[in-house]
C-alpha cells in the first residue's frame, strides 16, 4: 500500500491567512471528491489504500478541518466558515464542481458546505453521520443516541457548548498521545462489530490510530472547538442543501445509529437512506469502493 500517511499534505493558504491541509490523492484527472473526517480524526481517517480511489477515477481531496492535523486552528470556526474554507480550496485548485464524502462527525460540516455553496457541490454522501445537537429533541434520536451522546448533550445544556467541549474534548484522545494508547483508546471506544470491521481491513486500525494522533499534533484546541460546534445549534439551514444527499448507515452502528439517518432524511430536501445489514460504524472502510462509487452516480 502506498505510504500516504508518511507524506506531508499539501497546504493551501486561505483568504484570512490560515492554511488548510489536504491529501490530494487518487486520479489527478478524476472527479474531485472532498473527504471530511470524523472526530477526533484527521484527513488520514480513510481507507489505507489510495489506489482504490485512483482505480475508480476519483481525485480524493482529504482535508484536515481547522485545528486538526496540519490545518491552522480557527478559534471562531463554525459550520458556515468551513463551507467558505472548502470554497477557497476549490477555487485555489481550479475546481468549479465537486462531491463531498463525510464520515461520522464530518456530516454536518459537509452538509454546511452544500448549504452555503450550492453551485459548487454536486452531491453529498454521508456515512454513519452524527446529527446536530438540535436533533436530540426528537425522541427517536434520543432513544437511539446512547448514554455517551446524551451525556454530552446534557452537559452542553447545563454548561454551554464551549465549557462542555473544554471538558469533553481532551477525553477523546489518549494522554500521552502514543500509538499504543491510541490503539487502546480505539478498542475501548468501539463495540465488537466496529472492532471486527477494522480488523477486516488490513492496516485500518493502525491508520485510525495514526489519524487520532495526527488530529492533535498541534494540541487539543482544534478538537475542543470542533466539539463545541457540534454541541451548539447549526449556523446553517439544512433546508438550503439543494443537491442530492446519500445517507449510508450500518444496521448495528451504536455510535451513529440509523435513527440519525432517518432524522436527516426528514430535514434535508433531497435525501435517501440506505441501511446496510450487519454493518457497524466502520462500514466506511469495509465498503470503501462501493461508497466512493456513489459519488460517481451524479
Amino acid at each position: 500500500m502506498p505510504p500516504s500517511a508518511d507524506r506531508r499534505p499539501v497546504t493551501v493558504q486561505l483568504p484570512d491567512g490560515r492554511r488548510l491541509a489536504v491529501d490530494d490523492v487518487g486520479d489527478p484527472e478524476g472527479h474531485p471528491v472532498v473527504y471530511v473526517h470524523g472526530t477526533p480524526d484527521s484527513r488520514l481517517a480513510r481507507h489505507p489504500d489510495d489506489t482504490q480511489a485512483a482505480g475508480l477515477g476519483i481525485r480524493l481531496l482529504a482535508v484536515d478541518r481547522p485545528g486538526f492535523g496540519w490545518s491552522s486552528a480557527d478559534p471562531t470556526a463554525r459550520v458556515r466558515s468551513f463551507g467558505d474554507d472548502i470554497a477557497a480550496l476549490a477555487a485555489g485548485l481550479g475546481l468549479d464542481r465537486l462531491s463531498l464524502l463525510a464520515w461520522s462527525a464530518g456530516a454536518v460540516w459537509a452538509l454546511g458546505v452544500a448549504a452555503t455553496h450550492p453551485d459548487l457541490v454536486a452531491d453529498v454522501t454521508v456515512v454513519g453521520g452524527l446529527v446536530p445537537v438540535e436533533a436530540f429533541t426528537d425522541p427517536e434520536v434520543r432513544d437511539a443516541g446512547g448514554e455517551a451522546r446524551l451525556a454530552a448533550v446534557e452537559a452542553a445544556e447545563q454548561l454551554g457548548a464551549d465549557e462542555a467541549a473544554a471538558m469533553i474534548g481532551p477525553m477523546l484522545v489518549p494522554d500521552p498521545p502514543t500509538r499504543e494508547l491510541a490503539l487502546e483508546h480505539l478498542e475501548a471506544a468501539h463495540d465488537a462489530v466496529t472492532t471486527a470491521e477494522l480488523a477486516d481491513v488490513p492496516g485500518a486500525a493502525d491508520r485510525m490510530a495514526e489519524a487520532m494522533l495526527d488530529a492533535v499534533r498541534s494540541g487539543t484546541d482544534g478538537l475542543v472547538r470542533d466539539v463545541a460546534v457540534h454541541l451548539a445549534p447549526l449556523d446553517v439551514d439544512l433546508a438550503d442543501v439543494a443537491c442530492p444527499v446519500h445517507l449510508v448507515y450500518g444496521e448495528l452502528d451504536r455510535s451513529c445509529p440509523p435513527a440519525f439517518g432517518a432524522w436527516f432524511v426528514g430535514h434535508l430536501p433531497h435525501a435517501d437512506l440506505t441501511v446496510v445489514p450487519g454493518a457497524g460504524h466502520a462500514l466506511m472502510l469495509t465498503r470503501w469502493v462501493d461508497i466512493l462509487g456513489r459519488t460517481l452516480t451524479r
